[in-house]
């Protein structure tokens, strides 16, 4: 008999047993941190109408027309969608609302290590606080829910939107070179950015300076104060005195190591307002956690609410535990309960008693000998055999 083997689509995987207990664990402790911190999970739909997107990355979408020729997309960010339910379920009161969530994501993408078009982020939203008080407890919470996972080395990349937006408007620049400006620094796009800084001669030699160095403006609390003696743009002073609150409030929570600045940080996502962040670690090139404040998401659903958060990827949490060599698969079970002929009655009791002692119990689907069962513990990944 041939037997035909059925591929998976294109960026996605199958979790198999021993990873996906190892994975859930890790799930679990992410969302029990949530939890602790006082938010409150919820779940979305896995599609909703696109237009919810329509702030989000569209050329990546999974996107299809129900019977009404409703245009739909699979959810390819959680920010909109969790920004939909506090606008239109949650809206009783006028209260701080905290929301978490732990959901499946689908982008298309060109994958690679860490990278699928369906993934698992877990995040929290922080709605109805402005300030570097709501600020510094999403980052520090993203720098908590990672240490739990079982991550402890790590770099949180602190920035600011309104850095790069004054910066822009002091120097006069035009919408479109505003938007080629963070476009480059979405690429990481050194060259361009000098190209950039070169035709900006009339700016001036501290400013079109600072362009030159935009992508590196990297380091600690010093460069904030060099930056504001070299700097004279009032949105500009903003951001970096924002900046050096959050890291103050960061740093009482006992993570002020962890932070380095980062000036020229601009994440893919366009409704950012304020304070922007990334966690990276030395295991992969590439963050594993990521946020920042989004004050006019609300409009969009016609509210004028402040707003904060981030999202943390699981398959990358889970590859550079991997890369650490932290992870274990193996499949154990304390009892393998078997039973001699006759006897299926006595061991379905004597099973269900260990689990109602706590432990983890297979039970033999088949009568066998003493020898038998000695056998199967071992292939049952079991620890002892308990024979009725």
């Amino acid at each position: 008999m041939n037997r035909q083997i059925y591929e998976i689509p294109y960026g996605t995987k199958d979790i198999l047993p021993g990873e996906m207990k190892t994975r859930r664990a890790i799930e679990n402790k992410i969302i029990d941190i949530f939890c602790k911190w006082g938010y409150d999970e919820v779940k979305t739909p896995s599609f909703e109408y696109a237009d919810i997107f329509k702030i989000t990355d569209k050329e990546s979408d999974f996107r299809f027309f129900d019977r009404n020729n409703n245009l739909l997309a699979l959810r390819n960010d959680m920010t909109a969608p969790i920004a939909r339910v506090a606008a239109n379920r949650l809206q009783d009161d006028n209260k701080v609302k905290r929301l978490c969530y732990l959901s499946s994501l689908y982008r298309y993408e060109n994958i690679q290590a860490g990278k699928q078009c369906e993934f698992e982020q877990a995040g929290v939203e922080l709605f109805g606080a402005s300030g570097a008080a709501a600020d510094a407890e999403v980052i520090v919470l993203a720098a908590e829910s990672l240490k739990a996972a079982g991550i402890k080395n790590f770099i949180i990349s602190l920035g600011h939107i309104g850095f790069i937006d004054g910066l822009c408007r002091e120097a006069g620049l035009s919408p479109e070179q505003v938007r080629k400006v963070k476009e480059c620094l979405r690429r990481h796009d050194a060259v361009a950015m000098e190209e950039i800084a070169a035709s900006m001669a009339d700016a001036g030699s501290s400013l079109q300076n600072v362009f030159e160095r935009l992508l590196f403006l990297q380091g600690g609390r010093n460069l904030l104060d060099e930056l504001a003696v070299l700097l004279q743009g009032e949105a500009v002073k903003k951001a970096l005195d924002d900046l050096r609150q959050i890291y103050s409030l960061v740093e009482a929570y006992g993570y002020g190591d962890y932070v380095s600045f980062d000036l020229g940080l601009n994440r893919s996502l366009d409704y950012y307002t304020g304070m922007l962040f990334e966690i990276y670690l030395p295991e992969i090139g590439f963050s594993v956690a990521g946020g920042g404040r989004y004050d006019r998401m609300m409009d969009n659903f016609g509210l004028d609410c402040p707003a904060t958060g981030f999202a943390m990827g699981i398959e990358r949490i889970i590859l550079a535990l991997e890369r650490q060599g932290a992870m274990d698969y193996s499949r154990r079970w304390d009892v393998f309960v078997a039973w001699g002929e006759g006897n299926i009655l006595q061991a379905i009791s004597k099973a269900d008693a260990l689990r109602k002692e706590g432990r983890s119990v297979k039970l033999a689907v088949s009568p066998m000998t003493l020898e038998q069962a000695a056998a199967e513990v071992s292939s049952n990944c079991c620890s002892c055999l308990v024979y009725v």
